[in-house]
């Protein structure tokens, strides 16, 4: 079983505590927005039907926070305890993906932040 169906069940929560957190820091929004491509080492997922322990799975992930503080521009300090406050509010996940409810935030904002920097307005883009 691979990792991205092991952790759909945490994906998939209606977690919108997490994503309210998430919307009110700009520093969480961008290393959110990273995560995806932060580089990271798992372990082996679990055999079909074993149980799945975040916890044990975040504590065997290594993860590259160097690389994730030079790709948001984040101070390593910063970028540290931002991991904790995302992973502790399951916003973000070891196999680099996020909660649906936060994902869809960032698109949401990613979206809003495009269409004002380019003077445009959401039915400017049918035409």
């Amino acid at each position: 079983m691979a990792w991205i169906e092991v952790l759909l069940p945490f994906r998939a929560q209606n977690n919108f505590e997490g994503a309210a957190l998430l919307s009110q820091n700009q520093n969480l929004m961008r290393l959110a927005a990273a995560w995806p491509r932060v580089r990271r080492t798992l372990p082996d997922p679990p055999d079909p039907g074993e149980e799945v322990d975040l916890d044990q799975v975040w504590q065997s992930t290594k993860i590259d926070f160097p690389g994730w503080a030079e790709m948001t521009q984040i101070h390593l300090v910063g970028v540290m305890a931002g991991f904790k406050v995302l992973k502790g509010n399951q916003v973000i996940f070891p196999d680099g993906s996020l909660s649906h409810l936060s994902e869809a935030l960032l698109r949401k904002q990613a979206a809003g932040e495009f269409l004002a920097t380019m003077d445009l307005k959401p039915g400017d883009l049918k035409r």
